[in-house]
């Protein structure tokens, strides 16, 4: 996990507690100068929870990101916060109807932030609603107060620039949650999860629509593919598409049908994939749920098939009228 704290508290916390009577998001207020213990609270729940696996990049072709963007190059070219602030409160607000009394928007602004080799300014968004009970003992006789409790908000978002007149994300949010969807419709994931989800994706379609229809290859063949993808996918621990190309799919023939597919995949899915990326463990006990190494046989029975489809021969049988298959194996395990 990248840790993102800092060692300087944010420049500028502005809240934006709830919408004024007109409906529409009131014009936040500055939070007031705070100490470097403060400072580093602040950090803690602000920055605490992203990690590398929330990284994304913005689509710069999405019809939606122009709007954006002249409000983010306000920010890191001018330092202007308000615009971009009440921009995404009130696109929250019509999209999802949790603006309230009860909700607080943060906005925040880093003059010196530093992750790998980026040093400049960053900007974060951060939603919260879930209140707390606290007792304040300081004074003369114990307080009640109500307040958000510090450990992580609703949803955060971190934004920096990429260097290449583009931004980098890191996002924050509860797996069914669909805020970035909502607020960055033009977001792409790009961590090395997202990544290994669209190859197995995409090799079972391969398997499904090449393998098996247009070359007419039979079933096992399909299914030892899978099979074989998902034990190179193990033992390497990450995908290299040449590699990949040499140790499974071998025939010259099967590997420019798997480059043609790919690039129209890709291109469909507008998924740019790096030449190489390592497998998460979550990303590979997914795909053995819906990549299935299995080839059923009427309702009598079924074929688990883990590589090797040399052992494997199927035919049939013009006396009874039926398939077969042949396994030859060296012992029984």
């Amino acid at each position: 996990m990248k840790k993102l704290i800092q060692e300087n508290g944010p420049s500028k916390v502005w809240i934006q507690t709830w919408l004024d009577e007109s409906g529409d998001a009131a014009e936040p207020y500055p939070f007031p100068e705070n100490d470097d213990w403060t400072g580093q609270l602040f950090n803690y729940y602000f920055l605490s929870n992203f990690s590398a696996d929330g990284v994304g990049v913005i689509d710069a072709n999405h019809s939606g990101f122009p709007a954006l963007k002249e409000l983010l190059d306000r920010y890191f070219q001018g330092g202007e916060l308000s615009g971009i602030h009440a921009a995404l409160v009130q696109d929250w607000a019509d999209s999802s109807g949790t603006a309230s009394e009860d909700a607080f928007w943060f906005s925040v602004a880093w003059d010196q932030f530093q992750v790998d080799e980026y040093e400049g300014k960053a900007l974060g968004f951060y939603f919260a609603r879930e209140r707390s009970t606290f007792l304040n003992m300081n004074g003369a006789e114990p307080i009640v107060l109500r307040g958000l409790p510090i450990k992580k908000p609703e949803f955060a978002c971190l934004i920096l620039p990429d260097g290449m007149d583009g931004f980098q994300i890191y996002i924050q949010e509860p797996n069914t949650s669909a805020w970035s969807r909502k607020l960055f419709p033009f977001l792409r994931q790009t961590d090395d999860a997202f990544h290994s989800k669209e190859f197995f994706k995409m090799c079972k379609s391969f398997s499904e629509d090449v393998i098996v229809k247009e070359h007419h290859q039979p079933r096992e063949q399909q299914v030892s593919f899978l099979a074989d993808s998902l034990q190179y996918a193990s033992e390497n621990k990450s995908v290299n598409f040449e590699n990949f190309k040499q140790e499974v799919l071998k025939e010259p023939a099967i590997i420019d049908a798997f480059d043609q597919y790919q690039e129209k995949y890709t291109e469909q899915r507008q998924w740019n994939p790096p030449d190489q990326f390592a497998v998460t463990e979550q990303s590979h006990n997914q795909a053995k749920k819906f990549v299935k190494s299995i080839i059923k046989l009427d309702k009598n029975f079924h074929i688990y098939v883990h590589g090797n489809k040399e052992r494997i021969d199927k035919g049939y049988d013009e006396n009874r009228k039926l398939h077969f298959y042949q396994l030859w194996f060296d012992a029984e395990a």
